[in-house]
């Protein structure tokens, strides 16, 4: 590689990472890694300083032999073997509540051993916090929980969902860390301990731990978005390509498989993303590439 693709090379990762914040799960996912991070943000969403975890897991499977199986983003246990599952969900869509609800589901069936009694069963929550306001309530939390409708008392199964709406910001300790998980700069951040862990992150070099954990992310990024950017760009191209027969649609597909390769080997991730929902977009970058 030529000293100035390098140079350039650094150029568009550096981007890329100043461009990161807390609600990029894959970034999140990183910045968890540390469980004082997680402590902290559960914290202040359980409104519970004493909170300590004994341990966590990122990306955990919980696999399902009869249905879907699910990758948790963060799976975590406290002192008081109560059990946590963080999602960070952008897209209204990922935060569905059936989903929610199958997320619980799954979890209590991987958490009660066989032989168990279900009153063994912890207490679990499930918490979405997500980029907008998915359940339109105009709140900045939701606490869902069961209840006996004709008497309106709490049905106590020890089941319960969270929606954190991180678009609500004021000066409440949860409206500084909404803030924070929009943050680009460490310096607009509210909370030491994020801050610090971003700063660590976004500021080492390559070869330091920080560097390193950040070249895994950049690449796990890279592949996502180009997933994602062939997946949607091989889906414009087949609709254009029906259009006009099918041997066209067989070369606009292959046109914007090479287009996402070449995109990705420059690191022009944005224009992967911008790409997959603005076909006009798309034919600009075909062009620029002679394709």
């Amino acid at each position: 590689m030529s000293k100035s693709k390098v140079e350039n090379d650094i150029v568009e990762k550096q981007k890329i990472i100043s461009s990161l914040t807390l609600m990029d799960d894959l970034f999140m996912k990183v910045v968890l890694q540390d469980k004082e991070c997680t402590e902290y943000i559960l914290q202040t969403i359980m409104d519970d300083s004493t909170l300590k975890l004994k341990r966590q897991s990122l990306q955990k499977n919980l696999s399902n032999l009869h249905g879907h199986s699910l990758v948790l983003d963060c799976l975590c246990e406290d002192r008081d073997n109560n059990i946590y599952n963080i999602e960070i969900q952008n897209s209204s869509s990922g935060a569905d509540p059936k989903r929610a609800r199958y997320h619980a589901g799954l979890m209590d069936m991987h958490y009660l051993k066989k032989g168990n009694h279900f009153s063994q069963l912890p207490k679990s929550y499930v918490i979405f916090i997500t980029a907008n306001d998915v359940l339109y309530g105009e709140l900045q939390i939701y606490h869902i929980e069961r209840t006996i409708q004709e008497s309106g008392k709490p049905f106590w199964d020890d089941s319960h969902i969270i929606y954190f709406n991180t678009s609500y910001v004021d000066n409440s300790p949860l409206g500084k860390l909404a803030e924070d998980f929009h943050a680009k700069e460490t310096e607009q951040m509210n909370s030491g301990i994020l801050s610090k862990r971003v700063a660590l992150l976004k500021n080492a070099k390559p070869n330091e731990k920080g560097g390193k954990e950040m070249n895994v992310l950049l690449e796990n990024y890279r592949k996502k978005a180009l997933k994602e950017g062939i997946e949607k760009g091989i889906e414009k191209g087949i609709e254009k390509g029906i259009e006009k027969g099918r041997e066209e649609e067989f070369i606009a597909k292959q046109k914007v498989i090479q287009l996402m390769g070449l995109l990705a080997e420059h690191g022009r991730i944005d224009d992967i993303k911008k790409s997959s929902t603005d076909q006009e977009y798309l034919q600009a970058l075909l062009l620029e590439f002679g394709l």
